[in-house]
């Protein structure tokens, strides 16, 4: 089983970006920790996962780059974020988020919460100790919510990013711009300059609709792809230049 690691807020793009698939939880206390049941279904999901937990408090303070990133992520995700960065579990592929969850339990987790209750009334009973009620109660809702985030989870690791590829490049909202251009190009916020562009003519010589001249519906789509490349590669551009006053150094 893969063992949740903290992670320092500086390093987060790091984590993130160094395995196929991690799931890093925003804690907002020590001890909001990650969650043993989950922690054993997501790895025995997915093999090399990697779990890690950052403190959203030092996110906040130390590392701004990241937040925003994150909160991009989750509009990206649909969360609701009108109050900034929620606390909970991030689904990263190859630094892309693809799902978010509180991992904590909801209404439609109530029933099967109810019916471990009713067992620990009756050990409660038969034992007639009052505490197996609410350790049933703890253990059940732990175990419920961990199952469901882990079935979440597995779905967008597989079944969404294949909806995704197969749909195509979509026109993102303004807000997730930086965040899309980054997706586009494969790489994350911390990649240099170079490896911006390396990245985008590496993109651009994938799908280069000259390969297929002679087939019109691709010929259109890759030329589509192109177009969205292009685009992600000039926001990223300008947006350094504009607000970290960096220079774009282009290679011959």
């Amino acid at each position: 089983m893969s063992d949740p690691t903290t992670v320092d807020a500086a390093q987060l793009f790091e984590f993130i970006g160094g395995a196929d698939l991690a799931v890093v939880l925003i804690s907002v206390h020590p001890i909001h920790a990650f969650s043993p049941t989950l922690s054993q279904q997501l790895s025995r999901n997915h093999k090399g996962i990697a779990l890690g937990i950052v403190d959203l408090r030092e996110l906040i303070f130390t590392n701004g780059a990241a937040l925003r990133f994150i909160h991009q992520g989750l509009q990206a995700c649909g969360a609701p974020t009108f109050l900034g960065v929620l606390p909970g579990y991030c689904l990263f592929r190859r630094g892309e988020m693809l799902a978010w969850d509180t991992g904590l339990p909801t209404f439609a987790d109530i029933e099967a919460i109810a019916r471990s209750a009713l067992l620990g009334a009756i050990w409660s009973g038969v034992s007639r100790d009052a505490a197996f009620i609410g350790q049933a109660l703890r253990v059940a809702a732990e175990q419920v919510a961990a199952y469901r985030v882990a079935v979440r989870f597995r779905y967008a690791a597989s079944e969404v990013r294949a909806e995704r590829e197969a749909a195509g490049p979509s026109r993102p909202r303004p807000v997730d711009e930086l965040f899309w251009a980054y997706q586009m190009l494969g790489v994350l916020p911390t990649a240099t300059d170079q490896e911006v562009h390396q990245a985008w003519r590496r993109r651009r010589m994938e799908h280069h609709p000259d390969a297929v001249a002679g087939n019109p519906e691709e010929f259109a789509r890759r030329s589509q792809i192109s177009a969205d490349i292009n685009r992600a590669r000039d926001i990223i551009v300008n947006y350094r230049a504009t607000y970290t006053r960096g220079s774009y150094a282009k290679a011959s």
